[in-house]
């Protein structure tokens, strides 16, 4: 994910969150606004968490 201006005021948006399965930024955040992008989800990502449940669950 790139790093863009903030929507609202304009100045560049900082790293505020990562995919905690790839380590990649995934949100960012304005200090002087305080404007919050959407979480980005990464398809695989997604895909590996759900799988890693799926394996991990309990038999009830």
């Amino acid at each position: 994910m790139r790093i863009d201006s903030c929507r609202k005021c304009g100045i560049e948006l900082e790293k505020n969150k990562k995919c905690d399965v790839c380590r990649k930024v995934n949100q960012f955040f304005c200090h002087r606004c305080g404007f919050t992008t959407d979480e980005q989800i990464h398809t695989e990502c997604s895909i590996q968490r759900t799988n890693y449940s799926i394996q991990n669950a309990a038999v009830v």
